[in-house]
């Protein structure tokens, strides 16, 4: 098989930046889909929320289960009817359809790292449910 590895290695900077929908001050990345390098069951994405004004409201995805890993500074995560403070090292589960949000109240902004069960963000079903 002869593969061209460089299309696969990626840098920040290659990304599709995405904005997120219903949210203001936030940086969402896509890094890995079916558009950025034909990805069939995988999405994969950094975000940035800054201090203080990023709010991803209450949410689903009935068709993606969905993973989210803290790279830096902390915020604040909700999955059903609890919330908890997420910091840098931690990473959460998020089952298909569960609804969920995060936000970050905080003085500093917070990175992160997620990863949706679909090729795409559309195929994941997303849904504002606030």
């Amino acid at each position: 098989m002869n593969t061209n590895i460089k299309k696969y290695l990626l840098t920040l900077e290659d990304g599709r930046n995405e904005p997120i929908k219903d949210l203001d001050n936030a940086k969402r990345i896509v890094l890995v889909d079916k558009d950025t390098v034909g990805a069939e069951d995988i999405t994969f994405a950094y975000c940035k929320f800054e201090a203080k004004t990023s709010v991803h409201k209450k949410h689903t995805h009935k068709d993606a289960e969905e993973v989210i890993y803290i790279l830096s500074g902390k915020g604040m995560s909700g999955i059903g009817d609890t919330e908890i403070e997420m910091t840098k090292g931690d990473t959460m589960f998020i089952p298909r359809g569960s609804v969920h949000w995060f936000y970050n109240p905080f003085d500093e902004p917070v990175e992160m790292l997620f990863i949706y069960t679909k090729p795409s963000l559309n195929s994941a079903g997303y849904k504002v449910v606030e």
